[in-house]
């Protein structure tokens, strides 16, 4: 049965709806609808309950409603397969009590959120891996690329591909290659932060983004997931190990787009792999070059 949380006469500043997760904790991969997505249902709830602001917050993104004063909210959790995913909140800037009625309503609406969620996680997902689809990593480090851009905020993209996959597939066979991909799919979404971005960008290439990292950080977080890999076992095919090689690069006022920012991590990533493979490269944001860590 869904929470309730009912405030009538509460005069405050209401932050984006995102405390209640501090109750329901459920950490999962920000692949995540951008906020126009709601739109349509949040003008609906809007105008069926006669409220001047809407916020659905989904763990890991910001809440689609700006903040403000207002004197009253209801809010429901977002819950998907018995796990709470987020927040759906109606808010008022009038004193406001709302009845069991009202809660049974934005109970639907709640539903309904999750409905689409589930539609743009379906589409936004590689089949294989449930890491995100080239497209939907690409649009989401666009919006990075622009949102560092505009509040001076740090942002790193690592590549990274598989060592000598195609001799996987070639003598084990596809089989074999898909397990070996589901795994190292599993086993770097573990390592990552919620509000990190893991893609599939080729047949055994992938990348991530991760959130207000510089180099350093980044550097890191692929050296821990490069471990991560080497370590691996893959289910089915004792026989087999896996290595990975990495590119990460920092973006900068420097870089002319988002294009420039995946070919600057894609040419670490082949510094990497022509300097011996299962390593990381990453470039100096002070003087672009290779710097390996073994």
């Amino acid at each position: 049965m869904n929470a309730r949380v009912d405030f009538q006469t509460d005069t405050r500043i209401v932050p984006p709806a995102a405390e209640a997760l501090e109750m329901f904790h459920t950490p999962i991969q920000a692949v995540l609808p951008a906020p126009a997505q709601f739109d349509a249902v949040t003008n609906l709830i809007k105008s069926v309950f006669q409220v001047p602001a809407v916020a659905v917050a989904l763990h890991g993104s910001h809440a689609t409603s700006e903040g403000g004063v207002y004197r009253s909210f209801l809010e429901i959790p977002l819950i998907k397969d018995e796990s709470v995913i987020g927040a759906l909140r109606i808010l008022d800037t009038c004193d406001r009590t709302f009845s069991d009625h009202d809660c049974q309503l934005l109970e639907g609406f709640a539903k309904l959120v999750v409905d689409q969620v589930e539609l743009w996680s379906e589409a936004s997902r590689d089949v294989l891996t449930g890491a995100m689809t080239r497209r939907a990593f690409t649009d989401a480090l666009r919006k990075t690329f622009a949102a560092r851009a505009r509040s001076r905020s740090k942002a790193s993209l690592v590549f990274f591909d598989l060592d000598h996959f195609k001799r996987i597939n070639d003598t084990l066979g596809h089989p074999a290659g898909d397990a070996v991909l589901k795994t190292v799919a599993r086993t770097v979404l573990r390592e990552l932060r919620v509000e990190d971005s893991f893609g599939r960008i080729g047949g055994e290439e992938f990348a991530i983004m991760v959130a207000n990292a510089d180099a350093g950080t980044a550097t890191d977080v692929a050296e821990r997931v490069r471990k991560a890999i080497e370590r691996a076992a893959i289910p089915g095919y004792d026989q087999l190990s896996v290595t990975a090689s990495f590119g990460v690069v920092e973006a900068t006022d420097a870089m002319l787009d988002v294009e420039d920012w995946t070919d600057r991590a894609d040419a670490q990533l082949y510094a990497a792999k022509n300097s011996g493979r299962n390593r990381v490269c990453v470039e100096d944001v002070s003087f672009p070059r290779v710097a390996a860590l073994n």
